[in-house]
């Protein structure tokens, strides 16, 4: 069978579908728009995860419906990193599965207000693996970094429209980072605010931001960390 033999049946499965189920007409109409985004980037390079360099030998554990924070883990293994920033309301999950996949690293989380416990699968190790997480409570606008400036490894924001402005997280990201330093942005492709910020940001900048295709993540490194296309 060939795609043009197919092509009827797929088409007519989309308007019936569109037509009598909401909610496979949201999701095909939000992953659209998200694919046009990917498309449309005028500055954030689109690059496949097999790119990366090293990644393909990395093995991380993690629960398997958080992809996104699997491929954070292996980038950060990737890294080298010892130190890790990291900035949003949402990350004990993150931050656990990073101290679980990088047994010597430190780990600062930055939330806006006190978080709860700890939640996510138990991986093994959770004691150390929680004695490894700093948590700090301020409003990451108004939090003194000086004490963090240029030793973290990686810093990874959650840039979602609801996780405060990204321009001031990135400009205090920037000031945190060791030599060889790298940024993760969460929700590039699914927040409108994250989506323009880094596109006018990525030309001002010494090096490329890239985004993971397949994930939510957009990275900065000054690493070479992408190999390139074959």
């Amino acid at each position: 069978m060939s795609d043009r033999q197919i092509a009827g049946g797929v088409i007519a499965g989309v308007l019936r579908n569109s037509l009598t189920t909401g909610q496979l007409r949201t999701g095909l109409f939000r992953y659209l728009w998200i694919e046009l985004k990917r498309f449309g980037a005028s500055n954030v390079r689109n690059v496949p995860l097999s790119r990366v360099r090293g990644i393909n030998d990395v093995h991380v554990r993690g629960p398997v419906v958080r992809h996104g924070v699997l491929v954070l883990a292996a980038l950060s293994v990737v890294l080298e990193c010892e130190r890790i920033f990291a900035v949003g309301a949402d990350l004990d999950q993150a931050c656990r599965v990073l101290a679980h996949n990088l047994p010597t690293a430190r780990i600062y989380w930055l939330a806006p207000s006190a978080p709860e416990p700890l939640l996510g699968p138990r991986l093994g190790g959770e004691a150390s693996e929680t004695s490894r997480i700093t948590r700090l409570t301020a409003r990451p606008p108004t939090f003194d970094v000086s004490p963090y400036r240029g030793t973290i490894d990686l810093v990874h924001i959650d840039a979602g429209d609801d996780n405060g402005d990204i321009r001031s997280h990135t400009e205090s990201a920037f000031s945190l980072l060791s030599e060889l330093g790298s940024i993760v942005w969460d929700n590039y492709t699914y927040s409108s605010t994250a989506y323009a910020y880094l596109n006018r940001l990525a030309p001002t900048l010494d090096r490329p931001i890239i985004h993971i295709l397949g994930t939510r993540l957009a990275l900065y490194s000054r690493w070479d960390i992408v190999r390139p296309s074959d």
